[in-house]
Order: C-alpha cells, then structure tokens, then sequence
C-alpha cells in the first residue's frame, strides 16, 4: 500500500491517541501521536508532516494557540482542528482566521475522519505537483490579501463595533476609495454612499467582505486599461455567483450553508484574474480557441490546448491555499468544472456552482437559456428559472469603471 503522507494527532488523552492509531492501522498515511502542544511543536521540528489534527481542549495550550504557532512557524504543514460540537464556534473561528483549513466534530466515524484526511492528502499532492509549481514560479512576486483585510476579518469575528470596522478600511484611502466605488456601482445600486460606515451599514457587512475581499485579490496587481473589460467581466460573474449560491442553497436539505464563508461564491474562477494578470498571451490564446469553439467552456478549451493540473481551476486553488482561506474555498475553485470530484461534504456546494456558472456563460453568450436544461436535485424548476431571469438582469451591471492604482 502506497503511503500518501503523514498525520500528526495532538490530543492531551492517552487513550484516544491509542483509538486513532489503531483506527488507522491501514490506512494509505503514517499516523504520529503527540500528548501535547509542546510535544507537537517539538515534533514538527524533527519530522516532516503533511497534516496535523488537533484537538481543541488541552491544558496549558489548546488547540486554538497550538495551530496558530503551527501555521507561523510550519506554514506549510496543513492544519485541522478536532472538537466537540459545544465548541464549534471556537473550530469555524480558527477557519475564519486561517489557523485550520477544516475542521472535525467529535464523536467522528474513522471512514468519514480517513476520508477527510485523504481528499486533504490528494489535494495537497494536486497543488504542489512540479508541473504546477513550475508555473507558478513564472510570477516573480506572488500576490497577497492586504493587511486591511485580514484586520477586517478580525474585527468581524471578534464583533467590534461598525465604527472599529470602518476605521480599519479608511486606514488606506485607496482601498476606501475602491470599496466606496463598487458600493456605488449599478451592481448594488448604492447612489451617493460617501462613507465606510454608510456602505457597510446599508448593505451589510457580508457584502462589504466581499468587496473587500475584491479589492484585496486585485489590489497589488497592475491593470492595463486593455485588460480591464475581462477583468469586468470576471468579477461581474463572481458577484452573481456569489449572490445566487445561497439563495440556491437553502432548498438542499440537511446541507449546511457555511454562513460564516460569504464570500464562498466570490473566488471561484480566481485563477482567471491571475492568468489575466501574469499570463495575458495564454489567457489570449484560451479566448481565441473559444471564439472558433463557442460550444466549449474555458476549463474546456484550456485541457484541449494542453494545460490539463495547470488549468485556471488548480492556479485559483493554489493561490487561495497560499492566501490561507478554508478549504471550501480552495476546492470550490479546484473542481467547480468537475463537480464529481470534491470531498462529499462540499458536493452540494460545488454542484451548485457548476450549474450557476453553466447558466452565467449561456446567457453571457446571449442565448436564449431553456431552465428544463438544468436541473439540481430538490430544487423547483420555478427556482431555477427566476435564477436565469435574475442573472440575466445582473449581467448588464458592471461592478466598476476604473481599479488603477
């Protein structure tokens, strides 16, 4: 049997390191125990880890701290955070601020714990592979998420006031100036919004994340004024996306919504505004091949022009793992052209993406959309066709006019 990595668990109880190892007798990774936090850190110093899972209680430094040291001084080692279900606030919050990818409740069946743990293991395989990597290493400096947002997240999660949120943002009168733009687009609607406070007030803080998280994504790269109409229309289908996913949502039953995830919607075809930014000849080529192939999709045309693991999809989702964002973000940009092959717990998600994107590119291409075409288990055909109708009103609201440094 072909050994895909290794797994650290760090549990303060004996007996349950004991369980996990014997529960994973067989399976394709080297499981390591460690007692403690201090076990662990001394651990990652001495063995390379793929994945640590931890769990959250544990005396003098729980998992919360733990993984924060783990994600400074291991960066690379992917993080997981085990807890019980009275404590799922403390795991989603670890995913919010980019401590954990994912997270496990306990009581968990070792299947489903094995299953997470692989899919985590082939992605990591996926998105360090040297094809991959090699292209990635053609941008000479990667682009990051600014501070600004990540100190909005913060303020968010730790519930500060509007006024704490909105000084955050007008720390830099660039990105204020940005946020205040799109706020004000045909998009949302806002006319005459001047302030952070007004936006964030009148549209609401989720919305206010998602133009923020915009701003970040495209705010450390330069645009020339050639460049701007695709990256018009890349983030005009992201918005309604990210708009039409939950609405979507809410019909699958005993699916869980990651309320705490927005902007889930928002970067899914991310590695379209990094090939339009450090690869404008390929990203050229990929539209002309559609021109004479309108039938095709752009995942598509990119496989048959050969960039099958280099395609946007694997380019979006190591960047959104570079950026330290939750896991259903990375796999809902890795596979939302190939919506077989997510983890089980992101199928609905992803699915969902797949269709709201097939109904974005057919009205883009200005045709007349059939909704009998497409179909989502549990959702009423009535749904589906007031999505075709909403979106096909959206598309005529540009986000912005101007993003230039």
């Amino acid at each position: 049997m072909e050994i895909k990595g290794k797994v650290l668990f760090v549990d303060d109880e004996i007996n349950i390191l004991k369980s996990i190892k014997r529960g994973f007798l067989h399976a394709p990774f080297e499981v390591i125990t460690a007692e403690s936090a201090r076990d662990g850190l001394r651990t990652l110093e001495e063995t390379a880890v793929d994945i640590v899972v931890s769990d959250y209680r544990m005396p003098e430094i729980d998992g919360f701290q733990f993984l924060k040291m783990v994600k400074e001084r291991f960066p690379e080692v992917n993080r997981v955070i085990l807890s019980g279900f009275i404590e799922k606030s403390v795991a989603v919050e670890s995913l919010t601020r980019g401590l954990a990818s994912t997270y496990i409740l306990k009581p968990w069946l070792n299947e489903d714990m094995e299953e997470k743990i692989n899919h985590i293991l082939s992605m990591r395989k996926v998105l360090k592979s040297r094809k991959l990597l090699g292209v990635i290493n053609q941008i000479e400096n990667l682009p990051h998420l600014s501070n600004i947002y990540q100190e909005f997240m913060e303020a968010v999660n730790e519930e500060k006031s509007m006024d704490r949120i909105s000084r955050i943002i007008q720390k830099d009168p660039s990105i204020a100036t940005k946020v205040l733009q799109i706020a004000n687009s045909a998009f949302y609607g806002l006319k005459n919004c001047t302030s952070i406070k007004q936006a964030a007030i009148t549209l609401g803080l989720d919305t206010l994340q998602d133009i923020l998280l915009t701003i970040s994504i495209i705010n450390t790269m330069k645009w020339k004024v050639e460049q701007m109409h695709r990256l018009q229309e890349i983030f005009l289908h992201s918005f309604i996306m990210n708009t039409h996913l939950p609405h979507l949502h809410r019909f699958i039953p005993e699916s869980h919504y990651y309320r705490t995830f927005p902007s889930v919607g928002l970067t899914y075809d991310v590695g379209k505004v990094i090939l339009l930014q450090y690869f404008p000849d390929r990203y050229q080529t990929v539209l002309k091949h559609l021109q004479r192939h309108p039938e095709k999709d752009f995942y598509e045309s990119e496989v048959e022009m050969g960039f099958e693991e280099v395609s946007h999809q694997e380019i979006g989702a190591f960047f959104l793992d570079y950026w330290n964002l939750p896991q259903i973000f990375i796999e809902t940009a890795l596979f939302h052209h190939t919506p077989e092959k997510p983890s089980s717990q992101y199928n609905d998600i992803i699915g969902l993406t797949h269709l709201i994107d097939s109904l974005i590119r057919a009205l883009a291409l200005e045709k007349e959309v059939d909704p009998s075409r497409y179909t989502f288990d549990h959702i009423p055909q009535k749904v589906i066709m007031e999505t075709v109708y909403a979106i096909g009103k959206k598309l005529t609201k540009p986000i912005f006019s101007d993003i230039q440094q």
